[in-house]
């Protein structure tokens, strides 16, 4: 990777169509309505659209792939008659992609990594589209007995977990966060070379937010350029996760999303991240909002590239 190489940080925006998110459930679980919200994040600048079906958030249920299907179908489809952005889709399982690659999506956005569906590797290897593919760090997956963990679904076809046998498993459980990070990339990128799929096809993405520990999420942030130095371009979504609620509720910040200024603090403080993450040279961030982090995606990209900046003295403010 060229450190100071000029690009910008991708903004990759969330739409969400499932009742149960987090975050915006049913605000657009309409497809109409989610549609319309697309448009209106790619009108504000969004480069990409991430569309997900199916809610995977702590004490969430997951659904079968045709109930997915059925949510994402008219979304895709309304979306690709009115707009040439690209489009990912939020999904693990290799019938949902499937399908939505027929419909003309450009990125399949697997929270797995590949470790989920048995058949994902060999779909996106064999897809003549060749689509980007994010492979995700799971570490619920990765430490399923681990507290952080429990309270999330268990991202396997058929509710069988077995991305590890017994003996990693138990290596796995001994190794601080950034070595079980790597461990789990190694054995997901060997699954995707073996099927076939390009190295210029992957993004990795490091997991925010499933399944690990206050300090693991920002020891994780951290430490982003581990995986630049593993040869990949990095999608990072760390939008309105719940580590982040806990920082401002230890400073004292209103984060109540029934008050204005709650709500308004979460995505100050998801931009924060931004800006943070294109300082570090990151290439796409997934966000629920466009504008906050595309003025932080900015500034962090000017500390990236510092060294190509122009060398001006700046004017006084006017009086």
């Amino acid at each position: 990777m060229i450190k100071h190489q000029k690009s910008k940080t991708k903004i990759c925006a969330i739409v969400n169509v499932t009742p149960d998110s987090f975050s915006d459930g049913n605000q657009f679980y309409n497809s109409d309505k989610a549609i319309e919200h697309g448009l209106n994040l790619i009108s504000q600048g969004a480069d990409i659209l991430d569309i997900g079906g199916e809610s995977t958030r702590p004490g969430s249920t997951l659904i079968s792939s045709q109930m997915e299907i059925e949510r994402l179908e008219p979304v895709i489809k309304g979306l690709k008659r009115r707009t040439s952005s690209p489009l990912s889709v939020d999904t693990w399982k290799s019938a949902v992609a499937e399908h939505c690659l027929a419909l003309g999506v450009d990125i399949i956005n697997d929270i797995t990594g590949l470790l989920g569906d048995p058949n994902m590797a060999d779909l996106i290897a064999g897809s003549n589209s060749r689509p980007f593919f994010v492979l995700m760090f799971n570490p619920v997956l990765a430490r399923p007995e681990h507290t952080s963990s429990q309270h999330f679904p268990k991202f396997s076809i058929n509710g069988n977990v077995s991305a590890f046998n017994t003996t990693e498993y138990k290596k796995i459980s001994d190794m601080p966060i950034l070595e079980v990070m790597k461990y789990y990339f190694d054995k997901a990128l060997t699954i995707a070379t073996k099927a076939g799929i390009k190295k210029e096809q992957i993004y990795l993405d490091p997991g925010i937010g499933f399944g690990l520990t206050k300090k693991e999420n920002l020891q994780l942030i951290n430490n982003l350029s581990v995986i630049h130095e593993l040869g990949f371009p990095i999608f990072l979504g760390v939008s309105r996760k719940r580590f982040l609620i806990n920082i401002l509720q230890d400073a004292n910040i209103e984060t109540d999303p029934e008050t204005e200024s709650g709500f308004t603090n979460r995505d100050l403080a998801s931009a924060s991240l931004t800006a943070i993450a294109a300082s570090k040279g990151v290439e796409i961030v997934r966000t629920h909002t466009v504008k906050e982090h595309l003025l932080a995606a900015r500034i962090g990209e000017a500390i990236y590239q510092a060294d190509l900046a122009a060398d001006l003295d700046l004017p006084r403010y006017k009086d």
